[in-house]
């Protein structure tokens, strides 16, 4: 039975009603666009799910990529926005993301970008590494061959004159890297590109992209070309081979030693059916000399086709098969929905964190778990995801405390199901079900949980991550309790003089050494030979810093 619920609460900032959509949706207004959904945030920027309207009942389904307002006043990174939307505004190619539209609104810069109903390459190596499973060779070559297909042509892309751009992407990653389920590969995020024309300068000393893809020449500070692209291209398919981490160690100092120094297995060393010609093709492609590498991407992408045509046929219904398998028909149907502008409220409450002002969840009309499509409409069960949905039915963001039906009383979960309260010291954590947002914080009850195993996820700002599994029974309303522990960051000092000593506040060590330091501002001093070379403060964060020593100054590394 699909049965609609009403999650009752104050009015939403927007409560914009599309006829075609079918459904109230809330949000928050952004100029001629409604932000509906949270689809990623780092430390400069936002990714935003948004619905672009028009006249006479036009609306779209787009995605924003919007410059925090506390980053609003820097040039540097203004400057560097702004290079991206104007390289990705003319990188139009199958296999790469669509730019639509580059602009500002109340002193905020943004782009808009195509949405794409699909999996980043990085959730979809996590879903296959806790499987214990392997994708088929000829699927890794087919995807790969996708990704030098759009790589190559930003590589080729030139100014309006026709001289090259020689643009060099610099995080080729996992994570920027989309599966589509309509069988699309998507190359994403060229906002670290380095181009001739980029009127952004990369500090000298600084690097830029993700240390465990980076290229031997990129990490070393040399100067690069379109070969670094292909050296990171070869560890993303080293990795795919063999669902698991090249580089990547525990800390920075070691992932460059990686990086530089590390010994690359053959990919049929770890799984017997790689055939050694892709053993060659991997290897080619990880050379850590640049002109020993495949001079492009297209010449990688040659190679992989002749290696392509020895395996069973391949072609986009295989891949978005295989990824309805890793993620369940539920999150597939739901989010090709959301491209098809079909039943938004449902399904970008089933997916993704909800957008309202003030509230942990929006104030939407949002169907059971059983239906997150459309609400006559069946759909297959996905156990992992099926508690998505219905914790959004369960809490109240907006302070009521409890559910209407239809008009009805405050509904008691089935015996079918079970709930869970959450607490943590403090409070305030963020929630996430099996590696997705919840848009639930410290204390919350998770009500119409389906019995089982559960992977729970709870994530503080400045505190250690925590995650459990919690073992649920039909009817069982259990509680659990946890406490946060605060993180502290490591600091490196690299380039220091023989027998130099570095104090950090009043804390004396010597050159070479790893230093953990909580989060948070302190005096940083560099003594050698009875000169101070440096007295200066600095902030750390939560994470690992390497800093070198140039001249007088330090520079991140």
């Amino acid at each position: 039975m699909n049965t609609a619920f009403h999650i009752a609460s104050e009015p939403a900032v927007i409560a914009k009603t599309n006829p075609r959509a079918g459904l109230p949706l809330d949000g928050q207004r952004f100029g001629k666009f409604l932000l509906v959904g949270e689809l990623a945030r780092g430390g400069m920027a936002e990714v935003l799910l948004a619905i672009q309207e028009g006249i006479e009942g036009f609306f779209k389904v787009v995605v924003i990529k919007r410059i925090l307002p506390q980053i609003s006043d820097s040039p540097d990174f203004l400057h560097m926005f702004a290079d991206e939307a104007r390289v990705t505004a003319r990188l139009e190619h199958p296999n790469l993301i669509r730019t639509l539209e580059f602009g500002e609104q109340d002193g905020q810069y943004f782009t808009v970008m195509e949405y794409l109903a699909g999996e980043d390459l990085r959730h979809v190596l996590k879903r296959v590494a806790a499987a214990g499973h392997s994708l088929p060779v000829g699927l890794v070559a087919w995807i790969l061959i996708r990704v030098c297909h759009g790589l190559h042509f930003a590589h080729e892309l030139t100014d309006s004159a026709g001289q090259p751009l020689d643009l060099v992407h610099r995080d080729i990653t996992p994570a920027n890297i989309v599966l589509t389920y309509g069988g699309e590969v998507k190359l994403i995020d060229f906002g670290v590109a380095k181009t001739s024309a980029n009127t952004s300068q990369t500090r000298v000393g600084t690097i830029k992209g993700k240390l465990a893809y980076m290229s031997p020449e990129q990490v070393s500070g040399r100067p690069i070309d379109r070969r670094s692209d292909v050296f990171s291209t070869g560890v993303v398919l080293w990795e795919l081979l063999t669902a698991r981490r090249l580089f990547a160690r525990a800390d920075d100092v070691s992932t460059l030693h990686a990086v530089l120094k590390a010994p690359v297995p053959a990919p049929s060393t770890l799984r017997d059916d790689v055939p050694p010609a892709l053993d060659a093709i991997v290897s080619r492609a990880l050379a850590r000399n640049p002109d020993e590498r495949y001079p492009s991407a297209e010449a990688m992408a040659s190679a992989l086709e002749e290696l392509l045509a020895t395996q069973p046929t391949i072609d986009g219904r295989v891949l978005g098969r295989t990824l309805e398998q890793l993620f369940g028909s539920a999150r597939a149907d739901a989010k090709r929905a959301i491209a098809q502008s079909r039943s938004l409220a449902h399904n970008v409450a089933f997916v993704m964190k909800p957008l309202a002002k003030g509230s942990n969840v929006s104030c939407l009309e949002v169907a059971s778990a059983e239906s997150p499509i459309e609400p006559s409409q069946p759909i297959r069960a996905d156990r992992k995801l099926t508690g998505v949905i219905l914790l959004t039915l369960a809490t109240i963001a907006c302070g009521l405390g409890y559910l209407t039906w239809r008009g009805q009383p405050a509904i008691t979960p089935p015996a079918t199901t079970a709930s869970v309260r959450i607490e943590t010291t403090p409070p305030g954590a963020a929630i996430l079900l099996e590696g997705e947002p919840t848009g639930l914080t410290t204390p919350a009850t998770l009500a119409g949980l389906a019995p089982g195993r559960v992977q729970l996820a709870l994530d503080l700002d400045g505190h250690r991550p925590i995650t459990d599994v919690l073992s649920l029974a039909a009817g069982e309303s259990a509680s659990r309790q946890y406490s946060f522990a605060r993180l502290s960051g490591r600091l490196v000092l690299a380039g220091l003089p023989v027998g130099a000593v570095f104090m950090i506040d009043k804390s004396e060590y010597a050159a070479g050494e790893v230093v953990r330091v909580p989060t948070g501002k302190h005096t940083l001093r560099i003594v050698a030979e009875g000169r101070t070379l440096i007295d200066q403060q600095i902030e750390t964060g939560a994470t690992d810093h390497v800093l070198r020593l140039q001249g007088d100054r330090l520079v991140p590394q």
